[in-house]
């Protein structure tokens, strides 16, 4: 899959604890916030809403949330609330009961320490051992470590630093407020963020995340986001529903075995630089890929069934994995790796996929044995790689073969269905001469479908697979807020764009035409017409691993390779790439490039959406001459418009972020739809190229008159 993605919701998570050390300089400012917004009959009908640090942090009816939390002051945010008076009110310390703790003497008191304007922070308890929790609501950062039981209400983020560890019981309920207002989108998350997940349940009595909505959808909250934690964090015999990322793996490590992971906007478990194994698990009715694995990865994938997803089974980009034992059936494709990725694959069926079984695209290297692929649009394909494939079932697809630009390919000893030559060579298709003699003449394979110890059991059902046509998730928004409009939308299916990926990851304006990828990742480069997404000028990809932004300085085309770890300059007369350079050492790629008129710009990956992201000014030869601090962080994508730079999709605010070039914050507008993953300006509108549903043909460029900008 794409970044998600990845990259977008899942990176909300990772933000919230610098940014309120970077809140708890400024001084606290009074903010009006609605009083009948807060009007209550009982304590149930009181939530905590936003987080320490934000400025209209505090306790409101569930029913009536403020739109969002804004504003630059400091506000303090309670544990918990009740119902005095008709009104909801804050407390400010962990009531638990006698059940949980004992006699009242014997209860637990959580102190908040400290002055106005700085983190609260759990007093040292005298008691040894984790702090028992149960049916209650939980947010923010965990400071000790915590057992969760019976119910566990989660309004907002729960955070787990390093040192910590959250242990859930078997049969907890964790449900995550749902939020489908594109205008506070996001919803309950769980960061561990350096601290430890254990969450272990049993056959019988699985752990349940899921939404809080009494008819839940997916993509109601945001997932489980595991970072910067190389410990060993536990999934097992868990149920993960209708977020929009399931499980993600950020610099992390971990087992995800013997779970169900289903009904997923994106993917059902993602992960970047991580090294998890996945064992065992069902999942399905993810709208991306059951499982992506996406830049720098080293994963075990095994004896898992994968089936019924709108994309991939298992998808990966830049990365090492074995795979084996697996059953991956009836989605859009199945197995696939892009982009020097190292794979064996083990014992795995694949069957009635709709396009490729399994392929191989662009410097991967695969060890193909005793896998069985069948019924499927095309066995294997393979692009500019190199496949071993031996003693496999390779039958009754529509080609079982379709390879070209190959490195190095030996197709021997497989069974093809048949012992007729002819009818073998018929199902190959190759730009050059394969070998696939001597072929078996009768099938080696015996591939027996996994046999759980759990039940896919289940309290609700969503009825269809993200993606679908009657998929509920808000991905387009208002046409017209109060912050900007929608002046026009092209390049889908009605301008000849169709098929995964054609959003793009990349957007520049020359002056007068706009240039973009035709889709996203490996695609040839494009000029295209900002009337109608006509496509006045295409080249073929000069070699460009994974494009993240261009920039056009005036003369020169320069892309960023999100991959390779470089800048290309390229000529917008040939597509020749005329010189690169390495970028700054950033420990990962950058997000985006922008050129001001004299120096060229870079996000950091890694820290994009951290409160003071560093976006690196280079010369055209890759030196550093600045670093600048964007106050907000930055996105995925980032443009300049004379003036200001102009970052989507960002993880704060309102989406889409204007800074000054001092890296402050100088405006905002809402994003106009999901997945802003590349922006320009050509001098009066931004123009945003939109994810949306990635699998979806649907217009994805979208031109946006701003009208007002102003910070509110």
């Amino acid at each position: 899959m794409s970044k998600i993605i990845i990259a977008i919701i899942i990176i909300i998570v990772i933000t919230a604890l610098g940014y309120w050390i970077y809140q708890s300089t400024i001084p606290p400012k009074e903010e009006a916030v609605s009083e009948g917004s807060k009007d209550c009959v009982n304590d149930d009908d009181c939530i905590v809403f936003g987080e320490t640090g934000d400025c209209n942090c505090g306790c409101y009816n569930k029913s009536n949330l403020p739109t969002e939390t804004g504003g630059e002051c400091f506000c303090l945010s309670p544990n918990s609330c009740k119902c005095v008076d008709g009104k909801c009110e804050g407390v400010f310390k962990e009531e638990v009961t006698t059940e949980e703790k004992g006699t009242s003497e014997e209860q637990e008191e959580v102190v908040l320490e400290g002055e106005e304007g700085e983190i609260p922070k759990e007093e040292e308890k005298k008691e040894e051992g984790p702090r028992e929790v149960s049916n209650t609501t939980r947010w923010g950062i965990i400071y000790k470590d915590e057992i969760w039981s019976g119910e566990i209400f989660v309004p907002g983020m729960v955070e787990v630093p390093k040192g910590v560890t959250l242990t859930v019981k078997p049969g907890t309920v964790v449900k995550f407020r749902h939020s489908r207002d594109y205008k506070n989108l996001g919803g309950g998350h769980l960061l561990i963020n350096g601290g430890v997940l254990k969450a272990i349940g049993t056959p019988t009595e699985p752990i349940w995340f899921t939404s809080d909505a009494e008819e839940p959808i997916n993509g109601d909250w945001v997932g489980i986001f595991i970072s910067e934690s190389k410990h060993d964090n536990i999934i097992k015999y868990s149920i993960v529903e209708y977020a929009f990322i399931g499980i993600t793996f950020w610099t992390s490590s971990g087992t995800v075995t013997n779970s169900i992971v289903r009904w997923i906007t994106a993917e059902g478990i993602y992960m970047e630089r991580s090294n998890p194994v996945i064992e065992n698990n069902t999942i399905y009715g993810t709208g991306y890929n059951g499982i992506a694995m996406e830049q720098f990865n080293d994963v075990i994938i095994e004896n898992n069934k994968i089936i019924n997803n709108g994309g991939s089974g298992i998808q990966g980009i830049a990365t090492k994995a074995i795979v084996q034992n697996n059953i991956v059936r009836n989605s859009s494709n199945g197995i696939g790796f892009d982009q020097l990725c190292d794979v064996t694959l083990r014992n795995n069926l694949m069957e009635g996929i709709h396009n490729d079984a399994l392929h191989f695209y662009l410097d991967c290297s695969g060890s193909v044995s005793f896998n069985e692929i069948t019924t499927s649009g095309v066995g294997i394909s393979s692009f500019g790689s190199s496949l071993t494939a031996h003693n496999n079932d390779i039958y009754n697809n529509t080609k079982n073969i379709e390879i070209h630009s190959m490195q190095e390919v030996n197709l021997e000893g497989n069974w093809w269905g048949t012992t007729d030559r002819i009818a073998i060579e018929e199902k190959i298709n190759s730009d050059t001469e394969v070998s696939f003699e001597p072929f078996l003449d009768e099938e080696c394979v015996n591939i027996q479908e996994p046999v759980f110890d759990y039940q896919d059991v289940k309290k609700t059902d969503l009825g269809y697979i993200p993606g679908d046509p009657e998929d509920k998730y808000p991905y387009i928004y208002a046409e017209e807020d109060e912050t900007r409009r929608i002046i026009k939308k092209i390049c889908g299916a009605d301008e000849g764009f169709v098929g995964k990926g054609i959003f793009g990851w990349s957007l520049a304006w020359d002056g007068e035409y706009l240039w973009r990828t035709r889709h996203a990742g490996s695609a040839d480069l494009i000029k295209i017409n900002p009337e109608n997404c006509e496509i006045i000028v295409s080249f073929e990809n000069p070699g460009i691993a994974q494009d993240r932004g261009i920039a056009f300085d005036g003369q020169s085309l320069w892309v960023n390779d999100f991959t390779a770890l470089k800048v290309f300059e390229i000529s917008p007369e040939t597509g020749e790439i005329l010189s690169s350079f390495e970028i700054p050492e950033m420990g990962s790629g950058s997000s985006g490039i922008a050129w001001d008129g004299e120096y060229l710009y870079l996000v950091d990956w890694l820290k994009r959406n951290q409160p003071g992201a560093p976006l690196y000014k280079v010369d055209r030869q890759g030196n550093l001459i600045d670093t600048i601090y964007l106050e907000k962080g930055g996105g995925a994508s980032i443009t300049f418009d004379g003036q200001y730079f102009w970052v989507s999709p960002s993880a704060f605010g309102k989406g889409i972020l204007k800074y000054d070039k001092n890296g402050k914050l100088a405006g905002e507008i809402y994003s106009v739809a999901f997945g802003g993953e590349a922006i320009a300006h050509d001098g009066e509108y931004l123009w945003v190229l939109h994810r949306t549903q990635e699998l979806w043909n649907d217009p994805k460029l979208y031109k946006i008159e701003i009208l007002d900008d102003s910070l509110k």
